[in-house]
């Protein structure tokens, strides 16, 4: 990120981002006495699934580095710098669900996450739950290889 570029960090994917219910405004999970999901921000806060809850097609991706700037709201200052790091563009964010409004990609979780394209989502036979599940039951290897290096240091 630049300097004096802020951007608020997205929620951490967990287990249960596949089944739990269905995205919901952040603002009514708050009103429930709960925090936001993943599956909230991303379906209520990024811009990209604006068009899928009006009923719209949402941009395709672009053959190119990055993702289209319009998608991020926001999130773009830390978008930019995770595709800096993965050195892949961030796949769009959601998708049409079964009833029609947006829900989370498991593309886009696995991506956040830092892994592989295809880590989870390219495993045979595995639901779109199933993989969720294995992906909020992960760990970040970029988060994993600092806290082993700082471990290792301590024990020195």
């Amino acid at each position: 990120m630049t300097a004096g570029s802020v951007s608020r960090p997205l929620k951490t994917p967990t287990a249960n981002l596949g089944s739990n219910g269905g995205a919901r405004h952040p603002d009514e999970r708050r009103a429930g006495g709960h925090g936001p999901t993943l599956d909230d921000e991303a379906c209520y806060l990024l811009p990209y699934s604006e068009a899928i809850r009006e009923g719209r097609e949402p941009e395709a991706a672009v053959d190119s580095p990055h993702s289209p700037a319009h998608w991020w709201g926001e999130y773009l200052p830390a978008i930019r710098q995770w595709e800096e790091v993965t050195g892949r563009a961030a796949p769009p964010p959601t998708e049409p669900g079964r009833k029609g409004g947006p829900r989370v990609t498991v593309e886009w979780v696995e991506w956040l996450m830092g892994l592989p394209l295809g880590h989870v989502t390219g495993v045979p036979g595995l639901t779109r739950g199933q993989q969720l599940q294995i992906l909020g039951n992960g760990v970040v290897p970029q988060q994993a290889s600092t806290a082993f290096a700082a471990l290792l240091d301590k024990g020195a």
